[in-house]
């Protein structure tokens, strides 16, 4: 069984609840070993009373997957790979466009205001749009932008916005409007993403 996308229960948790939502995409619920969820929301939300998580901690938390083995969940397998500062693009040779294309996804950290970030789940790539989940519900009231769509999910694990790649990519640095640096993702030194991909493990003859 496949568990739906979840949204984040207060102004602080985005990170953990896209990285939960992104083992749901790659996972089933069996598959998935409890101890795993209970380390994401443990070592996540590290800033101080638990508003927000740190780039140290998403990098962690992405090493950590990458090791954790189980016996009794043995296909829970992740390979994951922290990018930053100019890795982070959707130029053809981004590693983020090429992990979708894989079956992978991406917790992108976008800027919601000048010095505001938050995390969404990168699930394709397609036609010059990331299509990702956004687990803080928007509305147009928030951003009303052709280059940002807010779109109505068809499916448990499909994206509810999309965003041009040229809007996410634009100099940050001179924005005059402050809508205008919503959803993207900032300057160069900034820049971090997780990006996650299931590991099948060979079946033994």
């Amino acid at each position: 069984m496949r568990v739906p996308f979840r949204q984040q229960a207060t102004g602080y948790d985005c990170a953990p609840t896209s990285l939960i939502n992104a083992l749901c995409y790659l996972f089933k619920r069996a598959q998935l070993p409890p101890y795993v969820v209970h380390r994401v929301y443990k070592d996540s939300l590290d800033h101080a009373a638990a508003r927000g998580t740190s780039s140290q901690a998403i990098m962690e938390m992405g090493h950590w997957l990458s090791c954790y083995r189980e016996k009794r969940f043995d296909k829970f397998a992740v390979e994951s790979s922290y990018i930053y500062g100019s890795e982070v693009h959707l130029r053809p040779t981004s590693e983020i466009v090429t992990c979708l294309g894989d079956g992978g996804a991406a917790l992108i950290c976008v800027h919601v205001s000048r010095y505001d970030r938050h995390c969404l789940l990168g699930l394709r790539y397609e036609g010059g749009w990331l299509y990702c989940y956004e687990p803080h519900p928007r509305t147009r009231r928030f951003i009303d932008c052709a280059a940002v769509q807010f779109i109505e999910p068809t499916a448990i694990h499909a994206p509810n916005v999309r965003i041009r790649g040229d809007w996410l990519e634009k100099d940050f640095e001179q924005v005059v409007y402050p809508h205008d640096r919503k959803y993207v993702f900032g300057s160069i030194d900034n820049r971090e993403c997780l990006l996650l991909k299931r590991i099948h493990q060979k079946v033994p003859p």
